[in-house]
This record gives structure tokens, sequence and C-alpha cells, in this order.
């Protein structure tokens, strides 16, 4: 089990290096996050179980959190792959 997760992170990673590589649309970087987002809250279910049940403003504000850091990592993978494909058009 712990090979698929793995495999899935592995996955989004490339996914948002592709996103950069291939030039997608910046509106891509926030639609991506949702899925990042997604999978660093499955990952660490132990820690959010507990929020889901209260569901208070803690919640909410976590998720808005969460998804903002999330975003920024994309950015940085898009960047990334940005820059790959930038020097391989030179």
């Amino acid at each position: 089990m712990n090979f698929i997760k793995g495999l899935l992170g592995v996955g989004l990673l490339a996914s948002a290096i592709y996103i950069g590589f291939a030039n997608s649309p910046l509106w891509s970087v926030p639609a991506l996050s949702l899925f990042f987002t997604a999978a660093y809250i499955q990952g660490k279910w132990y820690l959010w179980n507990r929020l889901f049940h209260q569901q208070n403003s803690k919640l909410y504000k976590s998720l808005l959190i969460t998804y903002l850091i999330q975003t920024v990592v994309v950015l940085i993978f898009y960047l990334i792959g940005s820059g790959v494909a930038r020097l391989f058009a030179q």
C-alpha cells in the first residue's frame, strides 16, 4: 500500500512539473493544488480526522492554509518545469 501511495505522490509531482514544461495556463496551478491538498490531508489523516469531526472554524482555516501552501508547492514545481522547457528550447 505504501508503494502505491509513493507512486501517486511521484505522479503528482511529475504532473506539476509537466504542466510547467508543457506551458499550460497558470490557472492549472490552483486546480492541481486541490489534488495536492487532498493527498496531503489523506497522508496526515490521523491529524485531520479530529478536525473533520468537529467541523468548526479551525477546520476551514486549516484547509485554507493547507491549500495555499500546496499552491506554492505546485507553483515551484511548475516553474521548475517551465525553466527546463526553456533550457531545451534554446
